[in-house]
């Protein structure tokens, strides 16, 4: 039954099935034909999955992010950021890079950060010499930081999965995400120079100052949701629900662009990603328990420990695996299929989950950008009209910086549990 049941989700992804049908219809097969579960048991499984309080962050977030978005407020942190650094050699792609380390201090969905910082800093770019393979490149890697960055979607259903603290999830991202943050922005600012693309005047010293005030508050929106989270003041989920009064109030009464059309799209946009990710999470669930009731994880334990590897061999191997995974399959299922599958080998070899956090979420953002189906090299094609071939080539560079980055941080792992040790004291 398990092998059929197996070759049912391999045979419908090859024949193109959306991922969440294929895994509630193998799911279910093996709910009831393995683990002997009666066919009225499936719709309870579904969403019994869901009920979670920590996951009610998810659908809050993603709509404070895209109010933001939408409705106005985040085009004025890249203004703000570009006036000061937008003259200098790279100056621009430096400034897109900033504004998405900024945004995904808002938000933790990769769409949204497109959305919001690419369709206000991609057009001017191109205006200014830059090539748009170039720049849309930049976007599909850059906007991916909101998954490490706090707060992050990932690492709110990585919690829910291993019944971990969020905030200090959280906060296991910061040193990782400003780390890769800057050194996208770097390596933009250095193609930039190395290609000779075109220079741009300074800003007026008044023209900056006025920027700056005007894109303040929504500048201080990350102070806002993480410093109430790590001063105690309220939970991570209690802070998505006041990243949505915040944006609102910002794109109502002080930018004063919000309309109900915007508002509408905003709405539209949160409630499409907010099912699209919670049925990923339910049919995953469903279709993961046949292979836990079947002894999978246990086995593959037994295999590690039989063939004496390290601790770090075998997170060099989930890595590997996950890089592969991620040229065919998006983040979610991929988290969802695998961490069940190796959380028992995890802890038989003490491995730190703050840490392996860390990786997993950098992984999904490599995940992100792979061809020849990463989702966000599909969104910046589609938004902004470039060919998916030229895409791919302005994100390679970035894309392999990442990667090259990913034994800095398996065999550092200081890096990724330093904040959260503070926290613990």
């Amino acid at each position: 039954m398990l092998i059929t049941g197996i070759l049912i989700f391999v045979g419908l992804m090859a024949v193109g099935v959306p991922i969440w049908l294929t895994m509630i219809t193998s799911g279910t097969f093996l709910s009831i034909f393995l683990q002997g579960l009666p066919p009225s048991t499936i719709p309870l499984l579904l969403f019994s999955s869901l009920d979670s309080f920590v996951l009610l962050a998810v659908p809050f977030f993603l709509l404070g992010g895209n109010i933001m978005a939408y409705c106005g407020p985040s085009r004025y942190i890249f203004a703000a950021i570009d006036s000061y650094v937008g003259h200098i050699p790279g100056g621009m792609p430096f400034a897109t890079v900033l504004s998405c380390m900024v945004y995904a201090a808002i938000t933790g969905s990769t769409t949204a950060t497109i959305v919001a910082i690419g369709t206000i800093a991609i057009p001017p770019m191109i205006e200014a010499g830059y090539p748009k393979k170039f720049c849309t490149g930049l976007m599909a890697n850059s906007a991916t930081l909101g998954q490490l960055i706090p707060p992050s979607i990932y690492m709110i259903l990585y919690g829910a999965m291993v019944q971990e603290n969020v905030a200090v999830l959280f906060i296991s991202g910061v040193i990782p995400g400003l780390i890769i943050g800057f050194a996208m922005a770097f390596l933009s600012a250095y193609i930039a120079v190395k290609q000779k693309f075109p220079l741009r005047p300074p800003a007026p010293k008044e023209v900056r100052r006025k920027a700056l005030i005007k894109g303040l508050p929504a500048i201080l929106m990350p102070v806002l949701i993480l410093g109430g989270i790590y001063t105690g003041i309220f939970t991570p989920t209690e802070a998505a629900a006041i990243s949505c009064v915040y944006s609102f109030c910002l794109a109502a009464f002080v930018y004063r662009e919000i309309t109900w059309e915007n508002f509408k799209v905003a709405v539209r946009s949160s409630v499409a990603a907010t099912s699209m990710i919670f049925i990923i999470v339910a049919s995953v669930i469903l279709f993961a328990g046949p292979l836990t009731f079947a002894g999978i994880p246990q086995g593959l334990t037994n295999t590690v420990v039989s063939y004496g590897m390290s601790p770090n061999g075998v997170l060099i191997l989930i890595v590997l695996i996950w890089l592969v995974f991620g040229m065919f399959l998006d983040p979610l299922p991929i988290m969802y299929l695998t961490i069940p599958v190796v959380l028992p080998a995890l802890k038989h070899f003490g491995i730190n989950l703050i840490h392996f956090n860390v990786l997993c979420i950098i992984s999904m953002q490599i995940a992100q950008v792979t061809p020849p189906f990463g989702i966000s090299i599909f969104t910046v094609s589609g938004i902004f009209k470039e060919s998916l071939p030229n895409v791919v080539r302005g994100a390679l560079p970035f894309l392999f910086l990442m990667i090259a980055l990913l034994p800095l941080f398996i065999f550092v792992p200081w890096l990724s549990t330093f904040l959260p040790s503070l926290m613990r004291r």
